[in-house]
């Protein structure tokens, strides 16, 4: 049975590249199979181990990383590179990851099953779910216009999204990605990376936001500034960059021209 799972896991993980992506290479395959097996690790663990938490946490990191690999190949194939993983995001990233791990191995050691909380646990799940799904109906709604680095420079076909989800939060996969984070965390029962990820996350989402708007409102000019000044975040204290009366009064002159 876990012979199985594996093969599907792997298979469920490959087969979608073979029918999307045009060109695949050595290493695109090589990750999607770690991708796949790590996935069918998870549904090994959620099915045959008291570990079931750790399980969905497996299952959700691999959902959401080879859906950004072919979202990218849907909507900006020729940005299609090994970093639309974002397996290799930072090294901060993969720190989080292992310390998230660490924390679950030593706590259920010295606690086993008193580790566990069923609300916590499910709070985190939908807080997963609710999470990946933004940021992923974010990218279907940008499509061509989404990209995963800030871009400084406009490019011809470059449009200002306002529309579906953009309605209710100027930066939903930013959001969704916030509270994906957090989630996973809850979903492991890991008060110390609960903390640790919302102070990190918020932390990088506020100056990463900052240097996004600065582009979007150089790009847009008062269009993005009358779209910020309607549409929040969704993320908490995070409020995006700051317009000075001076800026505020030249966007109002190019405006009017």
């Amino acid at each position: 049975a876990h012979v199985l799972f594996y093969t599907f896991g792997i298979l469920f993980t490959l087969a979608p590249l073979f029918l999307i992506v045009n060109h695949l290479s050595h290493p695109i395959l090589y990750r999607a199979y770690f991708i796949g097996a790590v996935s069918s690790a998870g549904i090994v663990l959620y099915c045959y181990s008291v570990h079931t938490q750790l399980g969905v946490y497996f299952i959700s990191l691999s959902i959401f990383h080879i859906s950004e690999y072919l979202l990218t190949a849907l909507f900006k194939e020729n940005k299609l590179s090994l970093d639309s993983f974002l397996l290799n995001h930072s090294t901060a990233y993969h720190i989080a990851l292992g310390a998230g791990f660490v924390e679950y191995i030593i706590e259920y050691v010295n606690l086993g099953e008193e580790k566990f909380y069923p609300i916590v646990s499910y709070t985190g799940a939908v807080l997963v779910i609710a999470g990946d799904l933004a940021r992923k109906i974010a990218i279907v709604t940008a499509a061509e216009n989404f990209d995963h680095l800030v871009q400084s420079e406009k490019a011809d076909n470059h449009k200002l999204v306002t529309h579906g989800i953009y309605a209710l939060s100027r930066h939903p996969s930013y959001a969704g990605w916030f509270y994906w984070s957090i989630g996973t965390q809850l979903l492991l029962c890991n008060p110390f990376c609960t903390l640790g990820y919302t102070y990190a996350s918020w932390k990088f989402f506020e100056e990463r936001i900052e240097e996004e708007e600065c582009y979007l409102l150089r790009f847009f000019g008062a269009q993005y500034r009358d779209y910020k000044q309607t549409v929040g975040i969704g993320i908490p204290g995070i409020k995006g960059y700051t317009i000075t009366p001076e800026f505020n009064a030249f966007l109002d002159e190019v405006k009017r021209k």
